[in-house]
């Protein structure tokens, strides 16, 4: 009988512990019908059919990487997942980054989630603009950054699914306090722990056109969910 009771006990304070946590609702980052709440450069970015297009030519090019930016301020620790496809050049979806002047000139520095037809560079982590950091994990590495700016690689994730650029793939980020994981397809691509001296904690988000050969990406069903409690929150949304 007592054990009985305290196991009622335990399950009532674990539900009570539970009820105190914060829970925040997934936000539709993109209403399907235009582009209200993003700052972009007109003539590279538009909405067709529910879906967002970016896209350069040869009579229309970026003469440096160009984004689209959300416009609902900074993001910390969150989930963010959307639909994606692009062809001709590669893209990626920025966050936790700062402006490079103007927020309207639509440039920006920080991490980035890599979107590139190369299967290593598929779903990586690069910092962009990022002093000499570029790529920080490429696919399939689990690292830890150290606070004298080494990497060690500590492990593998993920599979050797080849991926196609030009069909629709399921990007997701995971950003909680030093943890950064990127996955395709709900599988992980790349988990990092940054430690690094010039580690961004807060910073906006924003989807990239690549200058060089002309491109086109698509975006669509992007999502946000704001994350609290670093430990459950990772284990929550990547089942680790």
């Amino acid at each position: 009988m007592i054990n009985r009771k305290f196991q009622l006990r335990f399950v009532a304070y674990s539900l009570f512990l539970f009820s105190c946590l914060p829970v925040h609702a997934t936000v539709d980052l993109f209403n399907g019908k235009d582009l209200s709440g993003w700052i972009g450069k007109k003539k590279f970015w538009k909405v067709e059919n529910g879906t967002i297009i970016g896209e350069t030519t040869k009579e229309n090019p970026t003469k440096g990487n160009t984004f689209l930016i959300w416009e609902g301020g900074e993001v910390k620790d969150f989930e963010f997942s959307c639909q994606v496809k692009f062809q001709g050049n590669n893209s990626g979806v920025q966050y936790r980054s700062q402006p490079v002047g103007n927020i309207k000139d639509c440039v920006l520095r920080g991490y980035q989630a890599d979107l590139h037809p190369k299967q290593d560079f598929f779903g990586m982590l690069y910092g962009e603009k990022f002093g000499k950091r570029g790529i920080i994990a490429k696919r399939w590495q689990k690292i830890e950054v150290r606070a004298d700016k080494s990497v060690k690689v500590i492990g593998s994730v993920g599979d050797k699914t080849q991926l196609d650029s030009t069909k629709w793939n399921k990007l997701s980020i995971v950003a909680v306090g030093n943890r950064l994981i990127h996955m395709i397809n709900d599988v992980i691509t790349v988990d990092i722990t940054e430690n690094h001296p010039d580690a961004i904690a807060k910073g906006y988000l924003g989807l990239q056109l690549h200058q060089g050969a002309p491109m086109k990406v698509k975006f669509k069903e992007l999502k946000y969910r704001k994350l609290s409690g670093k430990d459950k929150a990772i284990r929550q949304v990547t089942g680790g």
